[in-house]
């Protein structure tokens, strides 16, 4: 299907090493979002019997723990639906969740989801290759 002389090209390298720097930017974005602004999303949170008292904790939590809260609060918002019917989230925390960082959930997602397909194109054209 594609040249043989493509995948010793520029191109080439560079359409595959795009989506390894994307996960790492990715991930350098969980780490910026979960060291700035994990405490104001858990306080927005308050009512939410899930994140009841994750605000206390947080000081005394590593790297890691911040990287796996965020991750649960990122969760929760990207799918309310089942964290409000399952009684872990309140339904008003969500609605007054502040946009601001909605957005950087939407970004943050969006970026995954860029992540996700890019690396699925390559690796339907490396199996159509072979």
């Amino acid at each position: 299907m594609v040249d043989e002389k493509f995948w010793y090209s520029w191109i080439a390298l560079a359409l595959l090493l795009c989506p390894i720097l994307l996960a790492l930017v990715s991930l350098a974005f969980s780490y910026y979002l979960s060291r700035r602004y994990l405490r104001e999303m858990l306080e927005a949170l308050q009512e939410s019997s899930y994140f009841h008292r994750w605000t206390e904790r947080l000081q005394y939590q590593g790297w890691f723990e911040h990287l796996l809260m965020f991750v649960s609060v990122r969760g929760m918002m990207l799918f309310p639906n089942a964290g409000i019917r399952r009684g872990f989230l309140c339904a008003k925390d969500v609605h007054n969740f502040p946009p601001r960082l909605k957005r950087f959930l939407t970004v943050k997602n969006t970026l995954d989801g860029v992540v996700i397909v890019w690396t699925a194109i390559i690796y339907t054209f490396l199996k159509l290759d072979n």
